[in-house]
């Protein structure tokens, strides 16, 4: 018998000593994973876009919709750890909730209700892409089509947004 006790405690020693590391890599991916920041002050997520020279993507959400999720992880996230994008746009979520409220551009607060009909927004995700003003710079993207192709949908506005803004603020 205590032969049998000694070999399982050694499994267990060596079953705990191969995953120890594994699952300390997972919390820690965990802990430094970004996460989209959910606007509640359109002024600060302005005058970051100002400073950058970039549009900003708000992604009209709700806690509920599995499509929601869908872009989030699949697509903005990593898009804000690969880096690529930090040069090109702001990335936000705007969370829709019946009693949500944020601060305007102009420093007003204003009910997301409201907020998001002066966008049009109807389903979601539905992800707008906007200047420092609030200004749509190019269409909007309803839903999550074919998630093969989306991330290439999704580069595209991303890239006519940036060439309109730029194009715009060269013209003033």
């Amino acid at each position: 018998m205590p032969k049998n006790k000694s070999l399982y405690c050694i499994l267990i020693f060596l079953i705990v000593t191969i995953l120890s590391p594994l699952t300390l890599a997972s919390d820690t991916a965990q802990r430094h994973r970004p996460n989209v920041k959910q606007i509640t002050d359109l002024r600060i997520a302005a005058n970051e876009a100002r400073l950058k020279k970039v549009p900003i993507l708000l992604m009209f959400g709700t806690t509920s919709c599995p499509y929601c999720r869908l872009l989030k992880e699949d697509f903005l996230i990593p898009m804000l750890i690969s880096g690529d994008y930090e040069h090109r746009i702001l990335i936000r979520e705007v969370h829709v909730t019946p009693r949500a409220k944020l601060i305007d551009f102009s420093g007003e607060d204003i009910s997301v209700k409201e907020f998001k009909k002066r966008y049009k927004v109807r389903l979601y995700p539905t992800t707008i892409f906007i200047d420092a003003n609030g200004k749509q710079l190019v269409d909007s993207i309803l839903g999550v089509t074919t998630p093969s192709l989306f991330g290439g949908i999704l580069d595209d506005q991303i890239d006519r947004a940036l060439a309109k803004l730029k194009k715009e603020t060269s013209d003033t």
